[in-house]
């Protein structure tokens, strides 16, 4: 029988709500170690040639998120706290009321709850709302690389980025070089972006929102993505980020083509084979 008394579903909804907001400050620390951490000992330690104002302008956003983030985790912290005293006083007074055993209560409170989890895990993994963004599923034989190109690429030049969800140079080139690759050959409709992962399936839809990363992205398994990768690489060795680039036919002519971080070398590696009919 449905549990009626109102002073239960408000314990039940609070509690509901404390799991969403600690999956939010997890996914907010694992932003600050990439945004902020590791950003500041990149720029620290010099690992990419910036010159005096991309440094600068680097380091305001890093402060600027790393305030942004510390608000979130704080807030949401408090928020927890806050439900967390609310559930208990709800399902203090309907016990006190009913005088009932809880095994019902938290039986339709577990069920609540992972119902709340199961509509959040959904909205982030499965809505997109930038038509450039476009996820593809492939039971390919990887040994055919040929027909993913026909069937996605035919007559463009293909730029190939095998990344990991936690591959913090990854996420570095995303944050800081994939929108100036972007921006230079907006114009051309000859060129494409194929983005192959893996690792954690949430989060690698949560870096593609958070990054705006435009192009075709593929998920694969561990060992879908290491045969996929020594494929097209012809190296037994996986490493990432890595970079390939096709020509307009799909085949591969750059099997370990420029970062987008390497700028003019890049470009003048795409602008070979853009040229090219």
């Amino acid at each position: 029988m449905m549990i009626r008394t109102g002073k239960f579903w408000f314990g039940a909804i609070a509690f509901a709500i404390i799991p969403l907001l600690a999956i939010d400050i997890f996914l907010h620390y694992l932003d600050w170690q990439k945004e902020v951490r590791e950003e500041l000992i990149i720029v620290v330690q010099n690992l990419y040639s910036f010159d005096k104002q991309w440094k600068a302008s680097i380091l305001d956003n890093v402060f600027e998120r790393n305030q942004t983030l510390m608000f979130l985790i704080y807030a949401k912290i408090f928020s927890m706290l806050i439900l967390s005293v609310l559930s208990a006083y709800f399902f203090y007074i309907y016990k006190k009321e009913q005088r009932t055993t809880l095994l019902k209560p938290f039986f339709y409170t577990i069920i609540i709850t992972a119902c709340f989890i199961a509509v959040k895990l959904f909205l982030v993994t499965r809505i997109n709302t930038n038509e450039n963004i476009r996820f593809i599923t492939t039971d390919t034989n990887f040994s055919s690389f040929q027909k993913l190109y026909a069937d996605n690429f035919k007559g463009r030049v293909l730029y190939i980025d095998f990344w990991g969800t936690t591959c913090g140079p990854c996420l570095q080139e995303f944050r800081n070089f994939t929108k100036p690759l972007k921006t230079r050959y907006k114009n051309r409709n000859d060129i494409a972006y194929l983005y192959i992962a893996q690792g954690n399936e949430y989060l690698w839809r949560k870096q593609i929102e958070k990054y705006d990363i435009e192009g075709v992205h593929i998920f694969l398994s561990a060992s879908q993505y290491d045969k996929l990768y020594k494929t097209l690489t012809n190296d037994s060795s996986i490493l990432m980020p890595h970079y390939l680039i096709t020509d307009k036919l799909g085949n591969i002519v750059e099997a370990n083509a420029k970062q987008p971080s390497e700028g003019d070398s890049l470009y003048l590696q795409l602008d070979k084979y853009l040229v090219e009919k």
